[in-house]
């Protein structure tokens, strides 16, 4: 391809089909981005705009981040090689696409824009349907079509079903795959360093509590100490290991380079990524003969694209009164939505609402006994069916509550509830021998605690009555307190007859808070939560091919992972944990394939 295939006119074009009108929004409430000095895209200007995203709203932000950054000067541009495929991202569906293209043939180059001794692959819990490594240590076998259902009724059928579908009945055998190849059976068959999330779970577990359905296979990699830092084994071991099978195979890993927009050829097809290589800010073209895939991970970092594309977020900061509320802090990394930001640039479009995150705007109690307990609002009310949804349900009505706190409340017999709740995202892990978030662990922190006017150092406050608890938590006035007391009091009733007329928990959950000691932790309403990870992406196809204005696929552009959209609709509510990285898993696996065949 020549270079006049790939002019600055190339990038334009592609811009234009969404910059255009952001162009005059931005123009118009004076955030347009700052030029770019001399052809150099420094930092600010990657970024998406200039000025501080301090006090933007909806509009503002939107205009600041999708107006396109100007392109480098064609002479200032060194050529970066010409490859096959060419991956923005080398996080979990990055990998997992190199991987997959480059054992099936193909040339790959994988542009990272961390370092190589910063870059960290998140998460460890890994949710799969019917992995034979999971079915064998404790999981239990999963009826594909059920599954759909249930995941469709959560989404409100929005999702993209076939890509559900692929999900459903691939993310098994790609897991069994990754973890024989890995090679090393004594080490998979130490709980210490891999389990079933709840493999020892107790035989009064309930599946369904309150009409949600959760399913039993979501392999963690969690490692049994704890070191004080997040580690995952899934990362440290098994990522690693398929990254390093992925060079051996002619990938080419280029590390701290940061992909910053696309061209296209003169047939207007995806060609070529422009990226900057971070410790000498040089800048490189990578050509892509069968496509770019962008990999790049979601946007937590970027206040603007919070603001503009997390509708929960947004939201609820605007029902507190300021758009402040809603500010950017990636949990790791950069997650800046570079991948994002590029595809939009270059005529794709974000998916269609409403739009959230991993547990965006939800608020957790603290409580080390999880889900399925009462929970008081400031003004000492129930106000939910605590046990619906998992540790997701009561989570997202915490912040519409009134602003102030929410209070969790168990008794001596706590473990009664824990033993019946599923293991859905955030519940405990009832695995023997395993500390993270265990049945173990928690059970340590709660009977070290002892009655005191004060919370210990786990948070937790414990007294010999549930008036005591109330008055050593100290944060209702007299008539707050009465109708905490009356809440309680009621609630008993209801677990005494077996039926909560007020939210209807499910029976088989429902127990009373009769036994003392009494335990509660305190967190405030209002501290909203961006979530773990944005999961609202680029429009894609079943395919994974980025989506135009007029939802055609745009040819030699491709999104995976949290990069793309139309898996989980309003928020990350899921009937399996793990999720998240079993769709990696499962489209880095079918695309790089796909790509390296055609």
């Amino acid at each position: 391809m020549s270079k006049e295939g790939m002019s600055r006119r190339g990038f334009l074009r592609g811009a234009a089909l969404t910059g255009a009108g952001v162009l005059m929004a931005g123009a118009a409430v004076g955030c347009s981005p700052k030029a770019a000095e001399s052809g150099a895209a420094n930092a600010e200007t990657v970024s998406g705009g200039g000025a501080s995203p301090a006090h933007r709203w909806q509009s503002e932000a939107a205009a600041a981040w999708r107006t396109p950054i100007d392109p480098i000067a064609d002479d200032q541009i060194a050529d970066g090689g010409t490859f096959d495929v060419v991956v923005v991202g080398g996080g979990q569906s990055g990998t997992w696409c190199a991987r997959s293209a480059s054992m099936n043939g193909a040339s790959v180059a994988v542009l990272e824009t961390q370092s190589e001794a910063d870059f960290l692959y998140v998460g460890g819990e890994v949710g799969t349907v019917n992995c034979q490594w999971a079915l064998e240590h404790g999981a239990t076998e999963i009826d594909r079509e059920d599954f759909m259902n249930e995941l469709f009724r959560r989404n409100a059928g929005r999702s993209n079903q076939r890509l559900i579908r692929d999900y459903v009945y691939h993310s098994g055998e790609y897991l069994d795959w990754a973890l024989e190849d890995l090679d090393d059976p004594d080490w998979l068959n130490d709980p210490a360093n891999v389990h079933v999330f709840s493999a020892d779970h107790s035989e009064n577990m309930v599946m369904d509590p309150s009409g949600y359905k959760y399913y039993l296979g979501t392999v963690n990699f969690r490692p049994a100490a704890e070191t004080g830092a997040p580690t995952w084994n899934w990362g440290e071991k098994v990522m690693k290991h398929h990254r390093d099978k992925a060079i051996e195979d002619g990938t080419q890993w280029n590390w701290a380079y940061r992909a910053l927009y696309l061209e296209k050829d003169d047939s207007g097809r995806i060609a070529a990524v422009i990226a900057q290589k971070l410790d000498d800010e040089t800048y490189h073209r990578f050509t892509a003969n069968k496509g770019v895939v962008l990999a790049a991970g979601d946007f937590s970092a970027d206040e603007d694209m919070l603001r503009d594309i997390n509708d929960e977020y947004r939201h609820l900061a605007e029902s507190y009164g300021s758009i402040e509320a809603a500010a950017a802090g990636s949990m790791f990394g950069v997650r800046n939505g570079d991948g994002l930001k590029m595809g939009v640039w270059a005529g794709g479009h974000v998916e269609v609402g409403p739009r959230a995150g991993m547990n965006t705007g939800q608020v957790g109690t603290g409580a080390p006994w999880g889900p399925g307990f009462v929970i008081l609002n400031q003004s000492g009310r129930r106000f939910c069916d605590e046990c619906a949804g998992g540790a997701e349900g009561a989570g997202y009505m915490i912040p519409r509550q009134p602003r102030g706190y929410v209070v969790s409340i168990a008794d001596a017999n706590w473990r009664e509830v824990v033993e019946k709740m599923p293991p859905c995202h955030g519940g405990i892990d009832q695995t023997n021998g395993v500390s993270y978030n265990s049945l173990e662990s928690n059970a340590a922190k709660i009977d070290a605690a002892q009655p005191s006017s004060e919370a210990d150092e786990n948070g937790l406050f414990c007294a010999n009555t549930l008036e005591e608890l109330l008055d050593a938590i100290g944060i209702y006035d007299d008539d707050q307190k009465a109708t905490a007391l009356a809440e309680l009091e009621r609630f008993n009733g209801f677990a005494a007859n077996g039926k909560d007329e007020d939210f209807a928990m499910d029976p088989r959950i429902l127990k009373a808070l009769d036994t003392p000691p009494f335990y509660a932790t305190v967190a405030a309403s209002d501290a909203i939560s961006m979530g773990l990870c944005q999961t609202a992406g680029l429009d894609i196809s079943s395919e994974h091919e980025v989506l135009d204005e007029m939802l055609a696929p745009m040819p030699g552009l491709y999104s995976i992972g949290n990069n793309s959209g139309n898996r989980y609709i309003v928020n990350y509510a899921t009937p399996l944990s793990g999720m998240s990285l079993g769709f990696c898993l499962t489209e880095g696996m079918t695309l790089g394939k796909k790509l390296a065949e055609a």
